[in-house]
């Protein structure tokens, strides 16, 4: 059995009306694909190497607990008559909702504040007395 003539590479690009690749257009694809997925990899790389955003945020939001002055009794009353005078007239309640709550944060702030004043005057006590001391 004899095979005809075949038709050369050429001829069937011809024929389909297929333009041969350039080794040269090849190559460059091999290059940015490769330099694509170095590029993605390098990003996961950083991505897994920081905290994600969430943590981020809730890094940024919580207070540093170093701080103590962020749990005393004076900023807590600092930040309840922020509440009353800023906050509380801005909220878009009917007149008896508001006035309740109004009368609730007062309360709040009465009880803090007095607890504040009863914490600090052994403080106040002691310190008045050592500076009669020093006066002696």
């Amino acid at each position: 059995m004899r095979i005809g003539e075949r038709a050369t590479p050429a001829e069937r690009r011809e024929a389909l009306g297929v333009e041969p690749i350039s080794p040269t257009a090849a190559e460059r694809n091999i290059r940015t694909r490769d330099a694509f997925t170095r590029a993605i990899s390098e990003a996961r790389q950083q991505r897994s190497l920081r905290p994600a955003l969430r943590q981020r945020l809730s890094a940024l939001a919580a207070p540093a607990p170093s701080d103590p002055a962020t749990f005393s009794g004076a900023r807590s009353i600092e930040l309840l008559e922020h509440v009353i005078d800023h906050l509380l007239p801005e909220l878009e309640v009917d007149e008896a909702t508001r006035d309740a709550a109004r009368s609730i944060l007062h309360e709040e702030l009465q009880w803090r504040q007095a607890y504040d004043g009863r914490i600090n005057e052994p403080l106040a006590i002691r310190s008045g007395a050592d500076d009669e001391e020093e006066t002696t």
